[in-house]
């Protein structure tokens, strides 16, 4: 997949990773919020249902704002820049040869050298 279609699938993949990075970040400190100071906080006494509702409501209320302008971000920057980005890294797989095997010789005419730097 190259051209117009990878640059789309890479901003899908970072605007659906935009929010799953906040979701993961809300996941830090939800569980530890004060029951008492919101309806969103989690209840260990509640069931998964219950808690699930609590955690969306605590995930719009708290970071929609943050998640969807990291998102947008994300997206704009990979259709700005993925082309560029992506001729750069693949030139640099050409040019690396990652598959070429490591030999090593031992240097040729070398005069055999002590610890101290000099040769005998």
């Amino acid at each position: 997949l190259r051209g117009r279609g990878e640059l789309s699938m890479l901003a899908l993949y970072g605007f659906a990773a935009a929010f799953a990075y906040g979701t993961f970040m809300n996941l830090a400190g939800w569980p530890f919020m004060d029951a008492l100071s919101s309806n969103v906080a989690f209840d260990p006494h509640d069931d998964v249902d219950a808690n699930l509702a609590r955690f969306v409501a605590y995930c719009l209320a708290t970071s929609l704002g943050w998640d969807l302008g990291r998102a947008v971000v994300t997206v704009v920057l990979t259709l700005t820049l993925g082309a560029t980005v992506l001729k750069a890294l693949r030139r640099a797989t050409r040019r690396a040869a990652f598959e070429t095997s490591v030999t090593f010789e031992e240097p040729r005419d070398a005069a055999p050298v002590t610890p101290s730097g000099r040769t005998p």
